[in-house]
Parts: C-alpha cells; structure tokens; sequence
C-alpha cells in the first residue's frame, strides 16, 4: 500500500494484507485463538469506517426547491482516538486458549506456554487496524513435555501492523453525492461509487437519504418567515461492500480464498441552520447505528510439522468479526453559496470525529 489508492480500500487491504502474511501462523494456533485475536485487532477499524460513512449527508437545513438539482463532490477523514488505535493482549489468556484446544485435539500430552518475544507474559499494548507495533511484536507458542518439562516446540507467531504502519492516521472516503427537491420541503439525495478493482481488492459505495424542512410549514407563498431559523431532519442509510481475492493457493493451499468486508450505517438527524443568502452556519444532532463485518471465506490447508498442528488441517470459511456501532454524534459547519456553486466544511464530534469538505453545484 505504497501509492496512492482509491481510499475507502484501505480498510480492506490493510486486514487483508495482515492476513495474507499471517494466515498459516494465525490458524496454527487454534480457531478460537485466531477469532479472539481477530475481533481485537479489527473491530476499532470497523466501528470508524461505520462513522466515517453516517456523517457527510446533510450541508444545510434547508431543502431543494422542487425540482432543483444538486451534485457534490465529498472527502472526509474520521480520525480514531489513541486508546482505539491498540488493545491489550494478555499472553496468559492465549496460552489457557489454546491449552484447552489443544487438549481436545487428541495430540500428546503438553503443557502450552505463550510469551512475548523478550520472554514477557505480562500484558501489554497491541496494535489494532488502526494502530502500529513500533518495534515489532511477536507470540511465542511453546509447548513443554507434562512429564519431562523438556521444550518440544516453538512456534513464533507476527502480530499485525495497522494503518499508521503506513502512515495512514485516519479513515478516508471520497464519493459523489447528488440531490433533488420534490417540492414541500422534501429533498432526496443519493451518493455513490461504482465498483472499483484495485489489484485483488474491489469495492463500492452506495446510499440514499430523505430530508424534510420542517419549518416550510411556517413560511408564506414568498418563502419568508418569522421563525429565524431553519429546522429540517434527516433519515440516511450508506453501504460498503469490497472484497480482496487472495488469489487460491498463493499464500496456503485452498480454494475460494477471499475476505468480504461489508459495512452499513443508518443515520437519523436533527438539523438547524440560519437563513442568510451568501453564508450559512449549520449544526445537526445524529444518531448513528450500524456495522462493519469482515469475513475470511475459503477453504485453508494449513500443513506443518509443528506440535500445534502436527501434519495438516483445513478450515473453511475460517473467521468472522463484526463491529457494531450505536452512537450519538454533534455535526457543526459552514456553506459559502457562490453562486450556483457552494463550499461546505464541517466537523462532527464523536469517540471518532470526523472532517468533511465539499464542493456542490446546483441546477
């Protein structure tokens, strides 16, 4: 992910890229060792990508006259907090983990030890997607003979970097948003991106919203009204679909290898903004639920002669991990009209704030 890319993919690559290096030593240490690693190391990822996609619908509360036409041009950041950017993995849980799937797997009897590389099993932080291992970090799974005590096998295991591994430090999307007035004060806009490929990676983007002026109730034939602002609520919802083909058998032997990543969010908003002609401020109270799931599909044959995984295994359809979010979040901006053109910058607070700027033209 050295150069430039469409930037609502690198949520994908970046799990995707881990996985791909990572795979054989992940499913090596047990299926439920790898999905409790899984869910740690991508949820954070998947709850800012469901903020990044609710924010950005609305630029005023003011709605399209009938007919009007109106296409953007959207690029917002949502940027994550330090505390989401790692998680603390705890060696002593992996090593009962995978001690109690080891013990059903019918293999010698061993006792599982599981340290850092500098021989630490006391907790530390981790990086998640977001995040980076600044030196790198890795697992070390040893497993002791239960009557001699000997050292039968030592598996090192590599943790994955994050996006601030390359030099990425927020979520990104870049989309096109159009809308059109129905008349009444309702407006219905769309955004979209087709689907692009990338490599193995392709994605799209697609969602549609309602937005409804309220005050248009209390204005004369003339547009005026005695109330000084504009009030407007909104109903949103935003989808992500992309997948990254691994290409069969390139990093493990197998058939079908893909990751899906598929992510939706609702947005529902409360909109006031003022009711000058050439500049306008706006703020809105969002409510925002929705989610990211990020499937690994295919089947893996991992084949090793370690004590873990003596010979081989396949899995299919291997993990899963969903990130569900359900949050309050504030937006404030500002819109310049310049014409049949428009400027709009705006700034929502959440646990990931997010930055949005615009270009608009009306028709």
């Amino acid at each position: 992910m050295k150069r430039f890319i469409p930037l609502y993919l690198v949520l994908t690559l970046s799990y995707a890229l881990n996985a791909q290096n990572n795979i054989s030593e992940i499913l090596a240490a047990g299926l439920v060792a790898a999905q409790e690693y899984s869910d740690s190391y991508t949820t954070p990822a998947g709850e800012s990508f469901v903020t990044n996609l609710s924010t950005g619908w609305y630029d005023d509360a003011k709605s399209l006259n009938k007919w009007q036409f109106e296409l953007s041009l959207k690029g917002q950041a949502t940027f994550s907090p330090d505390d989401q950017r790692n998680f603390v993995l705890d060696p002593q849980r992996y090593a009962q983990i995978i001690q109690d799937e080891y013990d059903s797997s019918g293999n010698p009897p061993a006792r599982i030890e599981v340290s850092f590389a500098d021989g630490s099993t006391n907790p530390r932080n981790i990086a998640t997607a977001l995040g980076v291992n600044n030196p790198s970090e890795f697992l070390i799974i040893r497993a002791v003979d239960q009557t001699t005590g000997l050292l039968i096998e030592d598996t090192p295991i590599e943790l994955g970097q994050g996006l601030e591994n390359e030099n990425v430090d927020f979520i990104p999307t870049v989309f096109l948003q159009a809308g059109l007035g129905l008349g009444g004060g309702l407006e219905i806009k769309a955004r979209f991106v087709p689907k692009i490929q990338v490599d193995e990676a392709k994605t799209s983007l697609y969602g549609g919203a309602v937005q409804w002026e309220i005050t248009k109730l209390f204005e004369d034939e003339s547009g005026n009204s005695a109330f000084p602002l504009r009030l407007a609520a909104l109903g949103g919802l935003t989808k992500v679909d992309a997948e990254y083909d691994f290409r069969d058998g390139v990093m493990v032997d197998g058939v079908n290898q893909t990751i899906e990543v598929q992510s939706t969010s609702f947005t529902f908003a409360a909109i006031t903004s003022t009711r000058w002609n050439v500049f306008n401020l706006f703020a809105g109270v969002n409510y925002v639920t929705g989610s990211t799931e990020s499937d690994l599909l295919g089947t893996y044959t991992v084949s090793s002669e370690s004590i873990l995984f003596p010979g081989s295994a396949t899995f299919e359809d291997p993990l899963s991990v969903r990130a569900d979010v359900d949050m309050i979040m504030t937006t404030v901006g500002a819109k310049l009209n310049l014409g049949p053109a428009s400027l709009v910058t705006s700034y929502t607070f959440s646990e990931y704030s997010t930055a949005n700027a615009g270009l608009a033209f009306r028709f």
